[in-house]
């Protein structure tokens, strides 16, 4: 009785299964598929090729010559390594899974940023309801501080002086440009610069706030919209909500004695106007 021996140097079943990938990716079909494969098939693709990995396993060690027996470290190490593949796969399921989660977070999350008004580190200006609100901030000695506003196609709409003393400005635009006329409300870019005493020019920091109309998620970042200005969540540093009307009623006993103050008297005396006069 003859016994037929199995090349284990050149044909083991690892180097088999191999080739079978490498034929299958070669074909036309198999081409197409792997192009668009998931997770999910590439685990039952792994799952066929490992039940396929133990039947030419178990016929390879049927048919081994008895005077040379294959190596069993290097099956071993053959099931060793099929077996961490499918690891990687299912992880790879789990984050999917939790990236799917982390979205569906995100777009809840997003939800309460609608109606706020929000501060963000960032040069776009929107202007709603012809009106703007931002800060700059001046961080050296300077003698002149120049402030420029550019319209969406990069035109200066307003070009002035203003306060170039070492601190935080708070700006109100009322919208209108250095000839008096009224802009469209949009998106606007606010930037100021000036010089310290040495010559060197500086580009102050600006904060821009506006009210948040709606919020949108891809990829899992959310990003706010003001109008036509798009601000990432990463550049917001402040919200606050507006006040809501059913709680401020009269602290007195109720009836309208008109002997009241003016509470509200111009907030924003300290503040800078700019406007197109």
């Amino acid at each position: 009785m003859t016994t037929t021996a199995t090349d284990t140097s050149s044909n083991s079943v690892f180097n088999i299964l191999q080739q079978q990938q490498a034929n299958n990716a070669a074909s036309g079909s198999g081409s197409s598929s792997s192009s668009g494969q998931s997770p999910n098939d590439a685990l039952n693709s792994l799952s066929g090729d490992y039940s396929n990995f133990l039947t030419l396993l178990t016929t390879q060690l049927k048919n081994q010559d008895p005077l040379s027996p294959m190596d069993t470290t290097q099956f071993t190490q053959q099931l060793v390594e099929f077996s961490n593949v499918e690891q990687q796969i299912n992880g790879n399921k789990k984050l999917d899974q939790l990236i799917g989660l982390q979205s569906t977070a995100n777009a809840y999350g997003a939800v309460g940023f609608v109606g706020t008004t929000i501060s963000a580190n960032s040069d776009q200006l929107p202007l709603q309801s012809g009106k703007a609100k931002f800060d700059y901030k001046i961080e050296h000695t300077s003698g002149a501080a120049t402030l420029k506003i550019l319209d969406a196609a990069g035109n200066i709409v307003m070009l002035k002086q203003v306060d170039a003393t070492v601190g935080t400005h708070p700006v109100e635009w009322d919208g209108t440009d250095y000839f008096g006329n009224q802009l469209p409300d949009g998106a606007y870019t606010v930037a100021v610069s000036y010089q310290d005493a040495n010559g060197k020019s500086y580009d102050a920091p600006i904060t821009t706030y506006g009210k948040v109309d709606s919020a949108e998620i891809s990829d899992g970042t959310v990003t706010l919209k003001l109008g036509d200005v798009t601000i990432p969540l990463s550049e917001v540093i402040g919200i606050s909500k507006p006040a809501d009307s059913s709680t401020t009623d009269n602290s007195g006993s109720g009836s309208d004695t008109g002997s009241g103050s003016d509470s509200g008297s111009d907030s924003s005396s300290n503040s800078d106007s700019t406007s197109g006069t």
